[in-house]
């Protein structure tokens, strides 16, 4: 017996897989939260080392009040710790490192950032979680090894890969800049 292909509908496949997407994104728009509203004004600096709020603003979530908070855990580390309706939002930190230490190593030793997914340009590493740069020139008397600027993004999801680089950038050549880089 001879065995003949089922009689398809000119256009059909295409019909079929637009309603297979359409049901894909209906059942992935209605497991997703909508991102809340931002009712907060986004800062000019991250504990007084200047950012464009449109370089920061991509990785902050919605929510009504934004804080920051300065601490230093351990001598020659500085962090700037973001909070979003209490929650922590982002971290950016100044950290000296021993002389000539490998930007992948400070990198692995940041928890937020995905060491899968970086880009690189030698002196920046970076991927929508965070980034790592080093200060160079940065020379401070009390410190002989190598500054680094360090951004974690702790909200997941924000930002992109081409957002981080503009932001460790901008946050990289404010540090530079600041008192921290002193030539004594």
């Amino acid at each position: 017996m001879k065995k003949y292909p089922a009689p398809r509908m000119a256009g059909s496949g295409r019909a079929c897989a637009a309603l297979a997407i359409a049901a894909l994104a209906a059942l992935t728009g209605c497991s997703e939260e909508p991102q809340q509203a931002r009712k907060y004004s986004v800062p000019a600096s991250l504990c007084g080392i200047a950012v464009q709020p449109t370089s920061l603003a991509p990785f902050l979530p919605g929510g009504s009040s934004l804080s920051t908070a300065e601490a230093s855990p351990v001598k020659g580390t500085k962090r700037c710790e973001v909070r979003v309706d209490g929650k922590p939002a982002l971290t950016a930190s100044q950290d000296w490192r021993e002389k000539n230490a490998r930007i992948t190593a400070v990198a692995l030793d940041t928890k937020h950032i995905d060491m899968a997914e970086y880009e690189t340009t030698g002196s920046y590493l970076y991927e929508a979680g965070g980034a790592v740069a080093r200060v160079d020139p940065c020379r401070n008397p009390s410190f002989t090894g190598d500054m680094f600027a360090i951004i974690e993004v702790r909200s997941p999801g924000l930002g992109s890969t081409a957002a981080m680089k503009q932001l460790i950038t901008e946050y990289t050549d404010s540090v530079r800049q600041s008192e921290a880089c002193s030539s004594g």
